[in-house]
């Protein structure tokens, strides 16, 4: 089996007809997108392709500093080619790849968490679809106060999205506005911002009248009274408008605290959003920013697909900094394979000792309260698609 880049004047027709017998849409309507590497696996000597895989490296906020990620998207294989082995030999190259242009982390949305977790992905972002009557807003008054995102001001989009980027976890970098609608006469979709200067947020949201809904794509602010002000401008449309639906708030969103569900007039349903994988273990744990206190751990990975991931980390903080030193002999206070530790280390869903013992491959041989320690509770939200 032969994996290397796809080019588009050499490869369309094949990459086509592969992402059209596993994503069932027209060959035709298949784009090729050249600014993104598209990895391939290949048979009889180079000539059938059977699997393929695109990888977007970019930005991500992680400790309030942006490290380089590779976002995967676009995994397909041909039916009659499944389970051959060619998903996991296009992963190898896209890891390698990743690798050598300095990407620590990987992100994907899987289709089934159970499958992605063979190359070493779990879950670190669930998220809430809220549907709310308009009634579960009459508590908040109404905010007028709100400038509309448009060619004119873009510029001030990206700072208030970065001042929040900052303050929580594992959210993309967005350099200018390019990630935003600057139309939204033209596409009926409508970013809305407060900025002055200390209370900063937005509210990008898309009109459904047939439906007599308020879809709200991304909630984005830095304070409480941030989220009351965006919250009380939603509540302008109850005239026009019934329900007010929530697309993706993370499972522990303020918005809950401020609208009122007593009549219980708020339908809830979790999912699963993205998963996460370490490339780089040593850069990861070299980019934590670490408490205050001093602390010390030693942990050991495994990874079937990285190998320069295997090994024991000893890990000594204090001051909020850390130095990592590697080694592959030794004892140590606790073992995660690959997944575990990117669920703890990149999810950061704050868990306990008791709850890390239920992590699948897992092995705590001592006290390992530093540990935790060093990866608190935090909130994980992307909303980018690819």
């Amino acid at each position: 089996m032969i994996t290397r880049r796809l080019q588009k004047d050499k490869d369309f027709q094949q990459f086509s007809e592969v992402s059209a017998s596993s994503f069932i849409h027209n060959s035709e309507e298949t784009t090729f997108d050249e600014n993104i590497d598209i990895f391939g696996a290949f048979i009889n000597d180079g000539k059938t392709l059977i699997s393929q895989i695109e990888c977007d490296c970019k930005e991500i906020w992680y400790c309030g500093k942006p490290i380089f990620c590779a976002a995967v998207g676009g995994v397909a294989s041909k039916p009659e080619y499944r389970r051959s082995g060619g998903v996991r030999e296009t992963f190898n190259a896209v890891f390698e790849h990743a690798l050598n242009k300095g990407a620590d982390i990987s992100i994907l949305y899987p289709f089934s968490s159970e499958y992605y977790r063979k190359f070493g992905y779990e879950t670190i972002f669930r998220y809430i679809f809220a549907e709310c009557s308009f009634k579960t807003f009459e508590k908040i008054d109404r905010f007028s106060d709100v400038t509309l995102l448009t060619q004119d001001n873009k510029d001030i989009i990206e700072k208030i999205y970065n001042s929040v980027a900052l303050k929580n976890n594992m959210m993309f970098a967005r350099p200018g506005a390019k990630n935003f609608c600057t139309t939204p006469y033209k596409e009926c979709k409508y970013t809305y911002f407060v900025n002055d200067g200390k209370s900063m947020g937005y509210v990008y949201l898309i009109p459904d009248r047939s439906k007599r809904t308020i879809n709200v794509e991304e909630i984005i602010f830095t304070d409480k009274i941030t989220l009351k002000r965006l919250l009380g401008f939603l509540r302008t449309y109850d005239g026009n408008y019934d329900f007010v639906n929530f697309n993706k708030l993370h499972v522990n969103s303020p918005v809950f605290e401020i609208i009122s569900d007593e009549n219980k007039l708020i339908k809830r349903s979790l999912f699963k959003g993205g998963a996460g994988r370490i490339l780089n273990v040593e850069n990861v744990l070299n980019a934590t920013v670490y408490p205050k206190e001093k602390g010390e751990f030693s942990l050991k990975i495994t990874d079937k697909q990285i190998e320069s991931n295997n090994g024991i980390f000893i890990v000594k903080y204090e001051n909020g900094k850390g130095s990592v030193r590697k080694t592959t002999v030794g004892d140590y206070d606790i073992s995660l394979d690959i997944c575990g530790a990117s669920r703890i280390i990149l999810g950061r869903e704050g868990l306990s000792e008791e709850d890390i013992n239920y992590i699948p491959n897992t092995q705590i041989n001592s006290d390992c309260s530093d540990f935790l320690k060093a990866f608190p509770k935090a909130t994980t939200i992307f909303y980018e698609d690819f």
